[in-house]
């Protein structure tokens, strides 16, 4: 049985890795989420927290439909800081930005 204990406790923990997102990927799955859901507004912390994978500030836009996505406006940061992904997605109702910056 002492064996059996022993065993456990030398043996490493195996659990799955967790992938590590790029800024990009989380800019995204994040404006994804906007087109999908129609949502005019941040997304949800719940869906890729941009927070934890060293975003320091978020900008969202939406526009029409057809709209040129480069046109669209969102929040800038007033401290100087580095754009670090620029995400677009076209949904059923229209045009979302999202713009992250570390």
């Amino acid at each position: 049985m002492k064996w059996i204990l022993c065993l456990i406790m030398v043996l490493p923990v195996t659990s799955n890795p967790v992938k590590k997102l790029t800024l990009q990927e989380v800019a995204e799955i994040r404006v994804k989420y906007m087109a999908d859901k129609n949502y005019r507004w941040h997304p949800p912390y719940s869906i890729a927290n941009p927070w934890r994978y060293g975003a320091r500030f978020e900008g969202c836009g939406w526009g029409r439909k057809g709209r040129n996505p480069k046109t669209l406006g969102t929040c800038t940061p007033r401290r100087r800081m580095t754009l670090a992904a620029d995400a677009v997605a076209t949904g059923k109702f229209g045009t979302y930005r999202l713009r992250l910056w570390r």
